[in-house]
């Protein structure tokens, strides 16, 4: 996310109790955002619904949303090679992810990264799992932007390289997140194919290697 501001130390909007309300998206790193959110347009009906990229900011990674129904994936993909230099536009923290994205991809292939959650409570959830023995990856934040509003958002790490981010969108009224813009790519594809109605994600599947479970459980 690029958002125009970030606070870790902000008061939020709180449910009555931490509740999980559903998945929020899941994130994939991909090879080629665009060629991975076409695949899942004419295969399962999907719409493009957002994006980011050099036009928004986003100097070494360029990232597609798509979503039917409820569901909704993160395609998020390198546009140069690791350790770039010669981009003088792109933030340390830029160049971080894409050096994450490169290990990931080099490991693992095209696969999830992050299987985000929307909750009702970020900071109970997260600091519920963190005194649980969670490893954070970050901490309770606030991602702004001037003309939609503000997601809050942390991100607890989980089995092998993946994360589950927390996700609190009450405040917020973009196409997806600070840092990406409404987006309608492919929508003359989408007009030529039979449409494929989702519902929902309703459970996602971590796989484990043999006699890994139980340590995973843990």
């Amino acid at each position: 996310m690029h958002p125009s501001k970030v606070s870790p130390n902000v008061a939020v909007i709180q449910g009555i109790n931490p509740n999980y309300t559903g998945f929020d998206y899941i994130s994939w790193y991909v090879g080629n955002a665009r060629q991975a959110a076409t695949y899942f347009v004419v295969h399962f009906g999907f719409r493009v619904i957002a994006y980011r990229g050099p036009e928004t900011g986003s100097y070494l990674i360029s990232s597609y949303v798509v979503s039917n129904g409820s569901a909704q994936f993160l395609l998020t993909a390198p546009i140069t090679g690791p350790d770039n230099s010669s981009e003088k536009r792109a933030s340390d923290e830029d160049r971080k992810v894409l050096n994450e994205i490169h290990t990931h991809l080099k490991e693992h292939g095209d696969g999830v990264k992050d299987i985000a959650f929307q909750v009702d409570d970020v900071n109970g959830v997260w600091e519920h799992a963190v005194n649980n023995g969670a490893a954070s990856i970050l901490k309770p934040t606030l991602f702004h932007d001037e003309k939609f509003g503000s997601v809050l958002c942390a991100t607890i790490k989980t089995y092998g390289d993946t994360a589950h981010s927390l996700i609190n969108r009450s405040g917020y009224m973009g196409a997806f997140l600070p840092g990406f813009r409404p987006a309608s790519d492919l929508e003359r594809l989408n007009e030529q194919l039979p449409k494929v109605n989702l519902i929902e994600i309703d459970h996602c599947v971590g796989n484990q290697p043999w006699n890994g479970l139980d340590s995973t459980v843990k």
